[in-house]
């Protein structure tokens, strides 16, 4: 199945999104809108530790102890990880405080988990916080991947959605952007962890579940295949829209700057 996906990773892999990042305020954008991605990741995750091992009361034996342990293995880094300072923290409150370093703006996502907290429902909860459509689209399909998929479709959208695709993703954010890494010091930090846990540990494991899920049956293969086909297709449509929104920023700092120098040139 991976060299069915190969072509469709390349648009992640080589997306204009990773050059384009040339400043503070390019990283400010891409962090507003990525944070998104960060936070639906955990119910992807979760979604497979429900399904994989028992979280419910009485407790009774996982079918399958060897992805019960991987996937156990999984949440415990994503939602404990040791921070840069070396305390522990999510990988989510990892990039808050990043984004609070370089002065991304948190309004956004802080308004969507305020109303989701006061019991409104994902959609309405991205209305009312005035997510961006793009957004919006990225984060209910993998919400409703991880609520409503099959096992080996929330598995093959975590795998190469996710996991698979996350070290290749930042090891380009990182090569290519404009920003020295000793002005962003935590963001570095959660690329680099991300790049070391999913290359070397997690990626690895989510192959291991997906195959220990799909086992022998064409069929479940065959869901897989096209979940991760969407999961891919997912991905670089955030990466599109996340890019016009720098490109949009970009064009309106160089209008102003126009009419700036046009203005003093008549004085």
């Amino acid at each position: 199945m991976n060299k069915e996906l190969n072509v469709e990773f390349k648009k992640i892999s080589k997306h204009p999104l990773y050059n384009n990042i040339k400043s503070l305020g390019d990283l400010r954008i891409f962090m507003s809108f990525h944070v998104f991605a960060v936070w639906d990741f955990m119910s992807l995750a979760k979604r497979l530790q429900r399904s994989l091992t028992c979280i419910e009361l009485p407790w009774i034996n996982p079918i399958n102890s060897a992805s019960a342990r991987l996937i156990n293995e999984i949440i415990f880094y994503e939602e404990s990880d040791l921070n840069i300072d070396g305390s522990p923290a999510s990988h989510v409150s990892m990039y808050l405080e990043a984004m609070e370093e370089v002065g991304a703006d948190t309004t956004l996502f802080n308004s969507f988990i305020f109303a989701m907290a006061q019991g409104k429902k994902l959609k309405a909860a991205l209305d009312v916080a005035s997510v961006p459509n793009f957004v919006k689209k990225f984060v209910c399909n993998n919400i409703g991947v991880a609520l409503n998929g099959l096992n080996e479709e929330v598995a093959a959208n975590f795998l190469y959605g996710r996991e698979d695709a996350i070290p290749e993703m930042f090891s380009q954010l990182l090569d290519q952007w404009g920003v020295s890494e000793n002005r962003v010091p935590r963001m570095t930090y959660y690329l680099k962890r991300h790049i070391d846990l999913d290359g070397d540990e997690h990626g690895p494991a989510a192959h291991k579940i997906l195959e220990n899920l799909i086992g022998d049956c064409e069929h479940a293969r065959k869901r897989a295949k096209n979940a991760a086909h969407k999961a891919i297709k997912d991905r670089v449509s955030l990466w599109d829209g996340i890019l016009a929104q720098i490109s949009e920023n970009k064009n309106v700092k160089k209008i102003r700057l126009e009419k700036f120098d046009l203005s003093e040139s008549l004085v």
